[in-house]
């Protein structure tokens, strides 16, 4: 029975062993893990996420942009009361 006991506990470390192997760098860097995190990312979100953070840096760009606009203006004095 002991030997029964050893043999299954071996077999059952290598197949866990095994399995890791496998799951660890399986496909690590292949065509078939990026689309895997594509879908992921697409799935959960974060695609649109990132897509909006993109634009609001965007704008808040535009309105730096034009704030510093405004001002060479205002010191060139093109904006004067009437």
């Amino acid at each position: 029975m002991k030997a029964t006991r050893r043999l299954s506990i071996t077999e059952l470390l290598t197949a866990i062993s095994l399995a890791g192997a496998l799951i660890f760098a399986g496909c690590e860097g292949s065509e078939a893990k990026r689309e895997v995190e594509e879908t992921v990312k697409e799935l959960s979100g974060a695609g649109l996420v990132d897509k909006g953070e993109k634009l609001k840096q965007q704008i808040r760009d535009l309105n730096a942009e034009d704030v510093r606009r405004i001002q060479e203006d205002l010191s060139r004095g093109v904006y004067e009361e009437e």
